[in-house]
């Protein structure tokens, strides 16, 4: 009897340590959170907005892919760390990334002025002059763009700039991928909170060493799964 007391303490001894052990292998590790799958895997978009801008002669294109249904809109960096960022309509920005230790994350940043009040206009100056973007090449309606002059506060000068209201989404939410930290943000400064309204989305800039036009809106269908990605806590 004594014997079998001998082992069955000895079992649970080993049994006690080796939960240490595994305790201890897993502190280690980076703080991520563990309660996936995520309730949805793929987000999913139907349309994109494709831009072209030219600095110091440099040509490139922007694209930013949207869901007007649930209001969400994408943006790809091409880079090797950070795979996607998704805007959502209450200011939230979620960056989907591999950190330096291999693992797949997202984080969040926030944003409030996409959903904060419109300020009265006092930098923009109507003009005459429109611009209609032909889309008949995507099967898609034309869009007119109204002109502005944008005068500087801080230095003199002005520049001009187009604008449409026939793309139903937030334009602060595409504004915001300008005031986002790190390489997640877009590679162009375009910030207009405030300087235009919610409905109007720039189509065109025209200044000395940068231009940028809207070529086209419309169907361009585009999937991101992130099922894998862990919440950095």
């Amino acid at each position: 009897m004594k014997a079998v007391a001998f082992w069955a303490s000895l079992l649970v001894f080993l049994s006690c340590k080796k939960e240490v052990i595994v305790s201890q292998k897993y502190a280690v590790e980076p703080k991520l959170e563990q309660n996936l799958p995520l309730k949805d895997s793929v987000a999913y978009f139907d349309k994109a907005l494709t831009y072209q801008y030219e600095i110091n002669g440099t040509k490139a294109e922007l694209w930013l892919y949207v869901n007007e249904q649930n209001h969400q809109i994408l943006y790809v960096p091409n880079d090797d760390m950070i795979q996607a960022v998704i805007s959502y309509p209450d200011g939230k920005y979620v960056v989907f990334a591999t950190d330096e230790n291999g693992h797949k994350v997202r984080f969040e940043q926030q944003i409030n002025a996409v959903v904060s009040t419109e300020i009265d206009d006092i930098l923009l100056t109507p003009l005459e002059e429109k611009i209609i973007i032909s889309q008949k090449n995507i099967q898609q309606n034309d869009l007119i763009c109204y002109g502005y002059i944008l005068k500087y506060l801080k230095m003199e000068g002005s520049e001009i700039l187009f604008a449409t209201t026939q793309i139903p989404i937030n334009s602060f939410q595409i504004y915001g991928f300008s005031r986002l930290d790190g390489d997640c943000k877009i590679p162009i400064n375009f910030d207009f909170i405030n300087v235009f309204k919610k409905k109007q989305l720039i189509t065109h800039i025209d200044r000395e060493d940068f231009h940028l036009q809207l070529l086209n809106y419309g169907p361009n269908p585009y999937e991101f799964h992130y099922q894998s990605y862990l919440k950095k806590l």
